[in-house]
């Protein structure tokens, strides 16, 4: 009476959790529309394929409501009990929808009510629980996002291949050695596979698995000890397929949700919460590592020391809320002055830093120009729809050898930003070399 894998109602469900312009009315019309006409395409008599797929739209429509009362992170099952709260929509779904799928059968085939009750329930709660979640965290649908998202993964792949070599062993010794724990053997690979190839890989994984192993119990390929294949049987391992998938499902959620709070600390501690410029260690950090790639490669290292005009009396005059402001708009616009691999960080109070990497010495002294001349014509909003602009002084320096080490190229740039508040603010002095010490008192503009 029914496949032994009827994906239909998952994929449609699937679908329309991924993009839910398309549960519409005219979408879910063109679902029943697209269920009957395959039905009486094969066979059916009209008023069976109605009555069939009564039930397997009320399946997929109640899932879709009761899923879309979830939030957006348990749908994308980005949280530790994401999963439970997905087997609790599947069985909610498949336990009402399966009503109506009995009262058919029995109509239509003399099916035994309660017989026909679990057959419908476990396929649409086997076919739920290991297709959906490869909708719901399947990379982006935008080209070229789930291109990038499809290398990282076969890289991966690629990186740790044990897990995936494991889980084909233990899936050919399930043929192998057959018997009822048969199903089990996979399980082992597939939390490994969790544990090394992220969410995505690992739903997909799961419902490879657990579809071939549906179709091999149906075909008899996989043999549990027992004289055919009868429904009883077919049930009892689509319930047990539902409740393995769970283990690797949830180990999978949990670490996806362990490395998105790792992701959030290491940016709380790597970046300046107000202007997401690094901070002040984070920024030492890099910028050393950088001036020391420099150093093997030969090339020449320059620093920026940048402060804001007058910061204080903006703070004073306008409040601390604008002074925030400030600091927001700065951070920004000399963010949009750089190329991606220099770096830019907050020192502390209005005083930011920056380390260019393969720049001329015409180039860096165009940036910090640039630099200047930007935050010059940035706007700030304050109360009432008034603007409030903004100057910035900078001190450029050069270290030709990167050897003298980061601390003093900035000690040098912050000498040249000293200059350049004592010419008057709104201005770049430097580059200065930082080979020797230079004295205040020695700087003069450029």
């Amino acid at each position: 009476m029914l496949a032994s894998i009827w994906p239909a109602n998952a994929i449609l469900l699937g679908l329309m959790l991924r993009n839910p312009s398309l549960a519409s009315p005219a979408g879910w019309f063109s679902a029943a529309t697209g269920y009957v006409m395959a039905d009486v395409v094969t066979g059916s008599g009209l008023w069976q394929a109605i009555g069939l797929n009564a039930a397997n739209l009320v399946s997929a429509g109640l899932g879709y409501s009761l899923f879309m009362r979830l939030r957006e992170e348990d749908r994308r099952l980005r949280r530790p009990l994401s999963v439970l709260y997905m087997f609790a929509v599947a069985a909610v779904a498949g336990a009402c929808a399966s009503v109506v799928g009995a009262v058919a059968s029995v109509r239509f085939f003399d099916e035994p009510a309660w017989t026909a009750y679990l057959s419908w329930l476990t396929t649409d709660l086997v076919n739920y629980t290991v297709l959906v979640p490869a909708f719901q965290t399947m990379p982006s649908l935008v080209r070229r996002s789930r291109r990038a998202a499809f290398l990282k993964q076969g890289l991966a792949l690629a990186a740790h291949p044990l897990p995936l070599i494991l889980l084909l062993l233990s899936c050919g010794a399930a043929l192998l050695v057959g018997g009822p724990g048969a199903i089990a053997f996979p399980v082992p690979a597939l939390i490994w596979c969790a544990l090394s190839y992220g969410l995505f890989a690992t739903t997909a994984l799961t419902m490879i698995v657990c579809l071939l192993t549906q179709m091999a119990v149906a075909s008899g390929a996989l043999r549990l000890g027992v004289s055919g294949v009868a429904e009883a049987t077919l049930t009892s391992t689509r319930l047990g397929i539902t409740l393995l998938a769970l283990g690797p499902l949830t180990v999978a959620s949990i670490d996806m949700a362990r490395r998105s709070l790792i992701a959030r600390l290491s940016h709380a501690v790597d970046y300046d919460s107000l202007t997401q410029c690094l901070a002040r260690g984070a920024f030492m950090a890099r910028a050393s590592a950088l001036t020391a790639r420099l150093d093997k490669s030969n090339e020449r290292a320059f620093a920026m020391m940048l402060d804001i005009d007058h910061f204080k009396a903006i703070n004073d005059t306008y409040g601390h809320a604008v002074g925030d402001r400030v600091l927001q708009v700065v951070a920004r616009t000399i963010s949009g002055t750089l190329r991606a691999d220099d770096l830019l960080g907050r020192l502390g109070g209005e005083e930011f830093a920056i380390v260019l990497a393969r720049q001329s010495l015409q180039d860096a002294s165009d940036v910090a120009e640039r630099v200047v001349h930007a935050v010059r014509s940035a706007a700030v909003d304050i109360e009432h729809g008034g603007k409030l602009s903004v100057t910035a002084s900078v001190g450029v320096a050069t270290l030709a050898s990167p050897k003298l080490g980061l601390s003093h190229l900035l000690s040098q740039a912050d000498v040249a930003l000293y200059g350049a508040k004592a010419a008057g603010r709104d201005r770049v002095v430097g580059p200065v070399s930082a080979e020797k010490v230079i004295p205040p008192e020695a700087i003069v503009e450029t």
